[in-house]
């Protein structure tokens, strides 16, 4: 009977071992995944260093303290010629009588430029000692031309050029000025070019008889 019995046991270990290594068999162990994480998105590229203006360079290469001669415009080139032929000794030195109170401006723009224009936004003069007398009006730019006169300028710069160009302009304010010659001013004027203002100055002493408006002293 213990014979018996021990057999029933072995065969049921048997059975118990043999059906486990078979679920072990069976069954796969898991896989595990691992995600991968995205690559950073690649860097924008740098921007483009801005490209450089060139720089045009404005000059004030001469100044006159006169009258104002009242002239509003410029004739045509032709008309001057014209005119000039026609006139007597009597007319010319008439008009050497009134000397037009004015500033010369040299412009230059390297040939790598944009052409751009320019304004004069104003113009100041000032006494020896730095008092403002005060502002005095630009009006009819010229440029000298390569025949050897002003002609009427648009105030267009063009690259690669040198212009030298010339503003009438309004008389100065003397009346509040005594004794007024004999003494070293300075003309001051900003002009804008190229969307930025620069300033400009040139010393000047007047250079011929001015008239006064009435009551001035003198």
């Amino acid at each position: 009977m213990r014979i018996r019995l021990a057999w029933v046991l072995v065969a049921l270990v048997a059975c118990t071992k043999a059906g486990s290594d078979r679920e072990s068999a069976s069954a796969p162990e898991p896989t595990i995944v691992i995600a991968q994480a995205k690559p950073p998105a690649p860097a924008p590229p740098p921007p483009a260093p801005p490209k450089k203006v060139a720089k045009v360079t404005v000059q004030m290469t001469a100044a006159t303290l006169a009258d104002d001669c009242g002239h509003s415009a410029l004739p045509a080139a032709t008309d001057t010629v014209i005119k000039a032929k026609a006139k007597s000794a009597r007319f010319a030195k008439a008009d050497r009588a009134c000397d037009q109170t004015s500033m010369q401006l040299s412009i230059k723009m390297p040939a790598d430029g944009r052409a751009t224009q320019l304004t004069v936004k104003k113009v100041e003069l000032f006494d020896d000692k730095g008092v403002k007398i005060g502002a005095l009006t630009p009006r009819t730019p010229t440029i000298w031309s390569e025949d050897g006169m002003y002609k009427t300028w648009d105030q267009k710069i063009t690259p690669g050029l040198e212009l030298s160009v010339s503003y009438a302009l309004s008389q100065p304010a003397w009346g509040a000025v005594p004794e007024r010659r004999n003494r070293t001013y300075v003309l001051k004027a900003v002009v804008t070019v190229s969307g930025g203002d620069q300033v400009v100055q040139h010393d000047v002493q007047i250079s011929a008889p001015t008239s006064l408006p009435p009551g001035a002293k003198t």
